[in-house]
């Protein structure tokens, strides 16, 4: 009977790790996906760099802390709500299109924008804090494809459980932050070679064009 205890233990072993061997190339999967929607060109990190280069990084913290706050209160409502976005994708489709829609009018904002100047930004215009960055998370058609496509596509199969995709909604909401952060530092450095007012009208245009590309793409994926 011990021999067959034991035996019967050691096949459960064997099969758990298998189990944790199989899951291996998923979690590789998900993490991949995060890490593609998070640190490529959006909303969120083309305007962290942006406002990092007008207004230095001390004063864009309350926008990350606000876009941080918003992406995580996003996720966890598609993460809540993912059974029924799977019938009904067709309204949050709409809704994306219309982000899109937000995404192309902010970009055309940013290329069209005056060129940075010194003594302007000491005044503070246009500063974005923490309501700006927050409110942003709604209209970001990048951010609501992101979470329907992790919530619905990538995460069901494997982790279908909610409590599972509040866990993975955490963490990919830290690596946005991360994300941010790191294009804030290239706003830092993107200041210095951009320093005569028609460098950085150039810099405004292309990150204007870089965030419309996003923007068509969603709508013509």
């Amino acid at each position: 009977m011990k021999n067959q205890f034991l035996a019967s233990e050691g096949q459960a072993t064997r099969k758990e790790l298998l189990e944790i061997k199989l899951m291996k190339p998923e979690i590789i999967a998900i993490f991949t996906f995060i890490l593609t929607m998070c640190f490529t060109p959006g909303p969120n990190n083309i305007l962290s760099t942006f406002h990092t280069i007008k207004f230095g990084y001390k004063k864009t913290i309350p926008l990350h802390l606000g876009m941080y706050t918003g992406f995580t209160f996003t996720g966890s409502l598609v993460a809540l709500l993912a059974d029924w976005i799977n019938q009904y994708k067709n309204i949050f489709n709409f809704i994306v299109f219309l982000g899109a829609g937000y995404i192309l009018f902010l970009a055309g904002k940013i290329a069209f924008s005056p060129p940075i100047n010194i003594e302007e930004d000491n005044k503070q215009k246009n500063l974005l804090g923490f309501k700006e960055g927050f409110i942003l998370q709604f209209l970001n058609g990048k951010a609501w494809s992101h979470f329907t496509t992790l919530m619905t596509t990538v995460l069901n199969p494997i982790q279908p459980g909610l409590k599972e995709k509040l866990i993975w909604n955490f963490i990919n909401s830290l690596f946005g932050l991360s994300a941010l952060i790191t294009w804030a530092v290239a706003g830092i450095f993107l200041k210095r070679f951009f320093s005569t007012p028609k460098q950085a009208k150039c810099l405004n245009i292309f990150l204007g064009l870089t965030l419309a590309m996003l923007g068509i793409y969603l709508i013509f994926p």
